[in-house]
């Protein structure tokens, strides 16, 4: 849907500019800062932000105005201005290669006076410029973006998709360091060979002959780490304090004990 405004906007502009102008000489001048992008790459038939924001030593009043203008690819002289934004409200330029293809998507009071444009075409290569005023502070430079419109193919790989890899990648990295370090501090850290324990333990007597004092046990536990390697095998025995050649079923608890070669 075309857009179609009537004559005397274009002078409620000029109207608005030229007080932004008096304002200034009656209250005096300072400056203000415009920041954009050095050069944007955007795909051909896709909607373009040209970003654009400002830092001013002043309250945003409703004087402040925004100024975008366009010079193609290869030519000079002076820009073309396409878009006006002024007491609060947007104001699309004459410029018939713009015409109902910008929109306004800044925020003044956030100090962000961005644009988008829509269907971007090759034509539309070239250098946009940025200027805002907000008087007092109306001195200042003007910020330029170089805008280039190419097909998808000839995009600069910086998209989310290879962000996202590298970060992965990153990870994954930082995970297999990690498990090689703790394989090779593992690796190298001295092996303690277990020399054994043997364990004096009494175990309650039942079964005990009446008149018969029982036996104590050694409670406490023992172990032995002998210097050298055990050479010699374990020996289990089961002593029989009865005194009777047929009480095999009335045997002390077994004792445990290690014979070692020295």
């Amino acid at each position: 849907m075309e857009i179609r405004l009537p004559i005397f906007t274009h002078n409620y502009v000029l109207l608005c500019v030229s007080a932004v102008f008096v304002y200034a000489s009656v209250f005096g001048v300072s400056a203000i800062d415009v920041f954009t992008p050095a050069e944007l790459f955007v795909e051909n038939g896709t909607t373009a932000t040209l970003s654009c924001s400002f830092k001013s030593r002043e309250v945003i009043s409703s004087l402040a105005s925004v100024v975008w203008s366009f010079l193609p690819e290869g030519e000079t002289g002076q820009p073309t201005s396409f878009f006006y934004y002024s007491s609060g409200k947007p104001f699309p330029g004459s410029l018939p290669q713009f015409k109902s293809r910008v929109e306004w998507a800044g925020d003044m009071n956030k100090k962000d006076v961005s644009i988008r444009v829509i269907q971007m075409q090759f034509k539309d290569n070239g250098t946009f410029s940025c200027d805002v005023k907000n008087p007092p502070d109306i001195s200042g430079q003007v910020s330029i973006t170089k805008v280039r419109v190419v097909m998808k193919e000839a995009l600069p790989q910086t998209s989310a998709a290879v962000i996202v890899g590298g970060v992965i990648g990153a990870v994954i990295g930082i995970i297999i360091i990690a498990v090689v370090t703790y394989l090779i501090i593992r690796r190298q850290e001295p092996n303690h060979d277990y020399e054994g324990c043997t364990s004096l333990e009494s175990v309650s007597s039942q079964n005990t002959r009446v008149g018969k004092k029982a036996e104590s046990s050694n409670d406490n536990s023992r172990c032995s780490s002998p210097s050298a390697p055990v050479q010699g095998p374990v020996i289990y025995a089961q002593l029989d304090h009865s005194g009777s050649k047929n009480s095999f079923h009335k045997m002390e608890p077994v004792v445990y004990a290690d014979i070692r070669k020295n």
